[in-house]
């Protein structure tokens, strides 16, 4: 297994949306991948109910629901890399910029 850097991450993920205009559906833009992600965490919340059995599992196991769960974290994932790629924004600053906002919060907040 790679060790990605959020880099090489963006640029697998532009890899893999380049292609999808080749299955015949319409240009993904950022606006395209933006709507969709809320798709994609609506499938994260539905594998998450169906962890806590609140939801029908369509006859998977714990096992292979963690398999979906994992899925649907790295397709949420790959859609906030290539947002940010389209509107050109670099995500090692943005986490630095995020990390140390974070940090200054609690900080305060625990003073």
């Amino acid at each position: 297994m790679k060790d990605y850097t959020i880099t090489e991450l963006t640029q697998a993920v532009k890899n893999s949306f380049a292609k999808y205009d080749k299955q015949g559906t319409d240009h993904w833009t950022w606006e395209v991948a933006a709507k969709d992600l809320a798709y994609q965490i609506g499938s994260l919340n539905k594998v998450m109910l169906q962890l806590s059995n609140h939801r029908w599992a369509d006859g998977k196991d714990e096992k292979a629901l963690e398999v979906d769960f994992r899925n649907e974290l790295a397709d949420i994932l790959a859609e906030v890399l290539y947002i940010a790629n389209e509107r050109g924004i670099d995500m090692n600053v943005a986490m630095d910029e995020m990390v140390a906002d974070d940090q200054k919060k609690v900080s305060e907040r625990t003073e």
